[in-house]
């Protein structure tokens, strides 16, 4: 049983030495960490986004994608007018001539 204590707190204890050896070597680097690069890269992108946005949009739910935004009357699109189909009546469909009742009925 003390073996087996002796090898987990060994584990343990390396397990920690390795941890503060990584961490302190990462705060001596220069090299910027990938949190610190992720949030510059936000920082960047939002302040784009800002300059870009000087003046209000004419329809803003338009830009956001969420109604369509009105067309030019130059660029109106007339709807395409489809020729009229006749619907056709299937022959294994109809219905025999032979019944009696309807099917949906209860004979009586």
């Amino acid at each position: 049983m003390q073996r087996l204590q002796v090898g987990v707190i060994g584990l343990v204890t390396v397990l920690l030495l390795v941890s503060i050896a990584n961490f302190v070597l990462q705060r001596a680097s220069d090299e910027p960490t990938a949190l610190e690069e992720i949030q510059a890269g936000t920082a960047n992108s939002a302040r784009e986004l800002a300059d870009g946005i000087d003046e209000k949009p004419a329809e803003p739910l338009a830009e956001i994608g969420i109604t369509p935004a009105p067309m030019p009357e130059d660029d109106v699109i007339q709807p395409v007018v489809k020729p009229k189909v006749e619907s056709q009546i299937v022959p294994d469909l109809k219905p025999d001539p032979k019944l009696e009742a309807p099917m949906d009925r209860e004979s009586r």
